[in-house]
């Protein structure tokens, strides 16, 4: 899930700030579905609706719930989908400027993707059935192949598969049904925790292929513009970014203030215009989630003058040392989950609201963070992307 740096320059810290924060994002939604006992459900990821559910009233679980819905839902991975397929350009221009040919940089990159798959597999399997690493191991590997065709084509084929995503969208509101995700996380017994889990998990990694439908377009756009370097030197592009975010934001939090009020069980509407809702959300959401990168990348700029964050800069800092090691910082997240939140585990899952389940993302989210600095001040990468590492340069290092 990491990046690299720019060829023949140091790495640059926009996309790893980037991947640190949004890493906050990924674990404030994914505790939800960690929530068991937790009550009446509603929304399109049947969140919990805590005190919103015995009152007319607006409650603080009911903002919670709008706020996630405008800000989080749906933001999170097409943000990080957007930032793999950024990275595969960098990584592609970087072996070209050190004079790979086309079919060498091909062969790099389809090692490294292939050797993501298996850690989102047992990922999948032994912790969290929600696992999306898998689905960015197969986009990379199919970016891999895309890796040096036009940008003309790569733009027409985001363009199209925007199609899909809203078609995915859509879908959403045809499935929802006020059951939990992965009931195997909420089993009373470790267990019989680890069994459904491992079905569970199969079931996903066998469904990755259709679940990169809704992330491709994403990752396509993300290697279009890495030729742009737009992440890179971001000042060129200021008045374009911010007419881009300031669309892409605005729309975004129109149809997630919709999807919110619908989880909050402000509005009930019927099918087909809950349809268009979620079609329309899934895409606008997808390109808040990249305007984000894209301001982020003028944060940086304006605050670092394109060097990388140092101590003198700590929130930026952290986040970016988070960002350096996010396969090993979204791993964590659910061992820690893992820990804190099952039955036969501490148990923290049972009946949460909306409020503290919001804490309690945030917390472990936090842990990671920490970690992450932990490590940046020894110079250490994560354990995850160590272990990548050796994986995909074993025999490239041994021929």
């Amino acid at each position: 899930m990491s990046g690299t740096g720019a060829p023949g320059s140091r790495r640059v810290p926009a996309p790893d700030v980037a991947r640190g924060l949004m890493l906050w994002v990924i674990a404030v939604a994914n505790v939800t579905v960690w929530l068991w006992d937790a009550g009446p459900l509603g929304g399109l990821r049947d969140r919990p609706l805590g005190t919103g559910a015995s009152t007319a009233a607006w409650t603080a679980d009911d903002a919670v719930n709008l706020a996630l819905s405008a800000l989080v839902d749906g933001r999170g991975f097409p943000l990080f989908s957007f930032l793999v397929g950024y990275g595969v350009g960098q990584l592609a221009a970087r072996e070209a400027a050190r004079g790979a040919d086309p079919a060498t940089v091909r062969s790099v990159l389809l090692r490294r993707y292939a050797w993501l798959a298996p850690i989102g597999a047992a990922h999948a399997v032994l912790l969290f059935p929600g696992d999306i690493v898998t689905a960015y191991a197969v986009g990379g590997v199919l970016l891999a192949l895309l890796a040096h065709d036009s940008t003309r084509l790569l733009l027409a084929l985001a363009g199209a598969g925007t199609v899909l995503t809203a078609l995915y969208g859509a879908a959403s509101a045809v499935a929802v049904d006020g059951r939990t995700a992965f009931p195997g996380l909420h089993a009373p017994t470790a267990a019989e925790h680890f069994a459904a889990t491992l079905a569970e998990g199969l079931g996903v990694v066998a469904y990755a292929p259709l679940q990169l439908l809704g992330l491709l377009p994403m990752m396509l756009l993300g290697l279009a513009l890495s030729r742009t370097r737009v992440l890179e030197r971001p000042g060129p592009h200021r008045r374009a970014i911010l007419l881009v975010a300031a669309v892409s934001i605005g729309a975004g939090l129109l149809t997630g203030t919709g999807t919110g009020l619908f989880t909050a069980g402000r509005t009930d509407p019927a099918p087909g215009p809950l349809a268009l809702l979620t079609a329309a959300d899934a895409v606008t959401g997808a390109a808040q989630g990249i305007a984000y990168a894209l301001l982020i990348a003028l944060v940086c700029d304006r605050v670092l003058h394109g060097a990388p964050a140092g101590p003198a800069h700590p929130v930026l800092w952290a986040l970016q040392a988070l960002g350096r090691r996010s396969l090993s910082g979204y791993l964590a997240q659910s061992v820690l989950f893992t820990v804190l939140m099952p039955p036969w585990a501490l148990g923290l899952g049972e009946d949460l609201g909306p409020v503290d389940a919001l804490l309690v993302g945030t917390c472990v989210w936090l842990l990671t963070l920490l970690a992450a600095v932990l490590l940046e001040r020894r110079g250490r990468p994560g354990p995850a992307e160590t272990l990548h590492r050796r994986l995909h340069l074993a025999r490239r290092v041994g021929s």
